[in-house]
């Protein structure tokens, strides 16, 4: 079973999916069909029917004149309020003439309309970070997100964790993960686990996954998880020690959604799949994957053509593990025996 599904037309949306507090799904994308060429917004949608219909949550970050806000990493605080990170561009004639300082916006479970916070105070090695993937809400009480700079094409780029011990009040300590090639990292908590986050390289586009045993304060390399234009990444914790990558293809030829199972806690991965393929698309992915009570996966993506619409738009892809990840894998030519995924 894989199911496409259109969910919003003429958005770029870069979507971040996640389940609630009080159990509906969420997502925040943004609302306009370019790469932060146009004035947009951050808006937001909840689901009661795990993804089936959606509707309007306001938006999270509304665009000032002559900008946009396009860039977000999203999550729950301990209290159970949504907490939006946002960026954005500074536009002028038409085009980029900068990033927008940082923006922090929350909802709480029983209103309807966001606080947005357009001047907290943020401590990192550098300025105008661009936020990415998950908040977390950690054990010792702090909220945490992942932020990174670039310096143009061909240039290293950074990503460090920062934290929060106000609500998000003020953020600082940051953490640098990486050797400074990394960029739109996904981060999640694994309690006594410890911290994992999936990273995008910026010279070739792969994917490698980052460690961290003392609640972020130090991070270890873990390996590469893709190939070259193969991203960026999203983990979900399935439980009984199974992680989940999925990750956009953009290789030329194939432009997709991919996989990949670790039955061990992200110690060892088994082979990748490609889920769900666009077609003739020049632009795709980004996706965000939550795990739905029927037992199926909800993966949020994006494209600028697929088999639902043409023209940038929000989707979701409905699927279910087994039929990726069956226990009788393909044999092997050589002895027959079946190739583990």
């Amino acid at each position: 079973m894989v199911e496409p599904a259109l969910v919003v037309r003429d958005a770029c949306a870069w979507p971040v999916l996640q389940r609630l507090g009080d159990g509906r799904l969420g997502v925040v994308f943004h609302n306009r069909p370019s790469h932060g060429f146009h004035e947009g917004d951050l808006a937001a949608l909840v689901s009661e029917d795990e993804g089936l219909t959606w509707t309007d949550s306001g938006l999270p970050a509304p665009h000032l004149p002559g900008g946009n806000r396009a860039h977000s990493a999203s999550g729950l605080d301990h209290a159970g309020r949504w907490v939006v990170l946002s960026t954005g561009h500074a536009l002028r004639d038409g085009a980029m003439a900068g990033i927008q300082p940082l923006w922090c916006s929350i909802l709480h479970a029983s209103h309807t309309r966001w606080q947005v916070n357009a001047a907290p105070a943020i401590t990192v090695p550098s300025s105008f970070c661009i936020p990415h993937g998950r908040v977390l809400a950690l054990a010792d009480g702090r909220i945490a997100a992942t932020v990174y700079r670039s310096w143009g094409a061909g240039q290293p780029s950074r990503t460090w964790m920062v934290f929060s011990a106000d609500a998000g009040q003020t953020w600082g300590d940051a953490v640098q993960i990486g050797d400074g090639d990394t960029n739109e990292a996904v981060a999640i908590d694994r309690g006594a686990d410890g911290l994992l986050a999936v990273v995008r390289t910026h010279r070739d586009h792969h994917l490698e996954l980052f460690a961290s045993t003392d609640t972020g304060r130090t991070w270890a390399a873990r390996g590469p998880l893709t190939l070259p234009m193969q991203h960026p990444g999203d983990l979900t914790d399935l439980g009984q020690n199974r992680l989940l990558l999925t990750y956009g293809i953009r290789n030329r030829g194939l432009m997709g959604l991919g996989a990949r199972l670790s039955k061990d806690g992200g110690a060892t991965w088994g082979a990748p799949v490609v889920f769900f393929q666009f077609g003739d698309a020049q632009d795709c992915g980004y996706p965000s994957t939550v795990a739905c009570r029927d037992g199926s996966l909800l993966t949020a993506c994006y494209s600028d053509r697929s088999t639902v619409h043409e023209g940038y738009h929000l989707l979701t892809v409905r699927w279910r593990l087994e039929t990726f990840f069956d226990p009788k894998p393909l044999g092997s030519i050589s002895d027959g025996r079946p190739l583990k995924a």
